[in-house]
């Protein structure tokens, strides 16, 4: 191995100890009461270090934020892609959701709850704008997938298609919210899934 491809292994690795720190501080302690000197001495670094891979903890968050609905939007593509009536679609979509939130509660958490629990505002103006677009891609390739099915279901109008969804994802992000990811709250988060479906294809739209 040559010395640029080494020390691009290097900084790559160094990269990912830093994400992991924010990650775990995040977590454990909520937006506002983590600081980058906080991460640095998580990551065993000198506060100046992080500087050189993230220019903020607005940037951090961000890349945070794509990473978790990177994973999310792989598991709800590999679902959709299946060829299964549009409610047994549907109902694996929601299943997928469910058993992210179960196995990744950090980016869960991350995603849906970190700022919202703090009602931290302004974050977003520290951000660039073209982080912010790529983070807003990422969460309308998810629910386009969910639109996708509703569409096959036979859900015409875009606007009920799209309203659908965030009502859906909404619900489904607040049950967990109140009774969490362990196996009760999971029973009652199941409980709503199954009402949810009921509610979306018992009277479909022509």
């Amino acid at each position: 191995m040559g010395t640029r491809e080494r020390r691009k292994r290097e900084a790559d690795q160094r990269r990912a100890e830093i994400l992991e720190a924010a990650q775990r501080l995040f977590w454990q302690k909520g937006y506002s009461a983590t600081s980058i000197p906080q991460i640095a001495r998580e990551a065993e670094l000198a506060p100046g270090t992080i500087y050189l891979y993230f220019r903020s903890k607005e940037a951090l968050y961000v890349e945070l934020l794509m990473e978790g609905y990177e994973i999310l939007h792989q598991r709800l593509t590999a679902e959709a892609q299946r060829s299964v009536p549009p409610a047994d679609q549907a109902a694996r979509l929601l299943d997928v959701f469910l058993k992210f939130a179960r196995e990744y509660p950090k980016y869960y958490e991350i995603i849906f709850f970190l700022l919202q629990k703090e009602r931290s505002g302004g974050w977003e103006g520290h951000v660039p704008k073209d982080a912010l677009a790529r983070v807003r891609k990422h969460e309308t390739a998810c629910k386009a997938l969910a639109a996708r099915i509703l569409e096959r279901a036979g859900y015409k109008d875009s606007g009920l298609r799209n309203n659908t969804v965030e009502a859906v994802w909404s619900m489904l992000s607040g049950v967990i919210f109140h009774f969490g990811t362990d196996p009760a709250g999971m029973r009652v988060a199941a409980r709503a899934k199954e009402m949810i479906l009921a509610a979306i294809f018992a009277d479909r739209p022509a």
